[in-house]
Formats: structure tokens, C-alpha cells, sequence
């Protein structure tokens, strides 16, 4: 039997993903508001909604790429939480797999105190290695 070597070229480039990472959002902020209002993220990371004060909760919107409701006592669906709004001082993360938009607003204070958490696909690096 006879085995021939086969070349494939120089070099060979695959897509390698990156990491995910957690973002901040700080709820009650300086009064009605989330800090930042707007979160650019890739897909795959999470996000850490931290209230600081006030009686809030965060709530996604219709169409948001991500579903999520959570509070104090957790986020809905989610190890029988409850996201309705509340006080003191609590944090929930939520994983976003998806890109797109997630608006978000707290059901106490309604448009007045809303946020967006964009998205972006995966990044993606390349890597080189040479096959013989």
C-alpha cells in the first residue's frame, strides 16, 4: 500500500471565540434610572442589574432578544423567583446568548426610567496554524 503526502497549503485559519465577560447596570442611580443606560455587549456575556436604592425591578420589553423580569426576589422562571419590584439593596445577572436588543424598563416607573442593552454577535479571532 502506498500513502501519498498531501499538502494543504501554507496555513490553515480557524475562528476562535472569545471569552464572555459580565457587565454592571447599576438600578436606582442617583434616583429613577439604570447607570448605563446603555450597554453594548457581545453575545454570551451577562449582566449584573445591581439596585442600589429606590423600589425598582427590570423588566425587558416586547421583542427583546433576551426575555427577563427579575427583582429582589430573583428573576421570573428562574429557581421560582419573583421579579417584581422591590426595595433595600439586591442583584440578579442574566445571560444574554442571542445578538440583538434587549429594552428594558422598571413596571414602577415605566418609560421614565428605562434602559437598552445592545447585542453584538460573538467576536470572533482568527488562528494560524501550519498543516503538513
Amino acid at each position: 500500500m502506498e500513502f501519498k503526502k498531501v499538502l494543504m497549503g501554507p496555513a490553515l485559519l480557524l475562528p476562535l471565540a472569545a471569552g464572555a465577560a459580565n457587565h454592571e447596570v447599576l438600578v436606582g442611580q442617583g434616583g429613577n434610572a439604570y447607570v448605563p443606560a446603555t450597554l453594548t455587549i457581545a453575545a454570551g456575556d451577562t449582566v449584573t442589574f445591581r439596585q442600589v436604592g429606590g423600589f425598582h425591578n427590570v423588566a425587558s420589553q416586547p421583542g427583546a432578544v433576551t426575555a427577563f423580569r427579575c427583582g429582589p426576589n430573583g428573576c421570573d422562571g428562574v429557581g421560582g423567583g419573583n421579579g417584581e419590584p422591590g426595595g433595600g439593596t439586591w442583584q440578579q445577572t442574566v445571560t444574554f446568548p442571542n445578538a440583538g436588543t434587549a429594552n428594558y424598563l422598571c413596571d414602577v416607573h415605566g418609560q421614565s426610567m428605562s434602559g437598552t442593552i445592545i447585542v453584538n454577535p460573538v467576536p470572533v479571532t482568527l488562528q494560524s496554524f501550519d498543516v503538513d
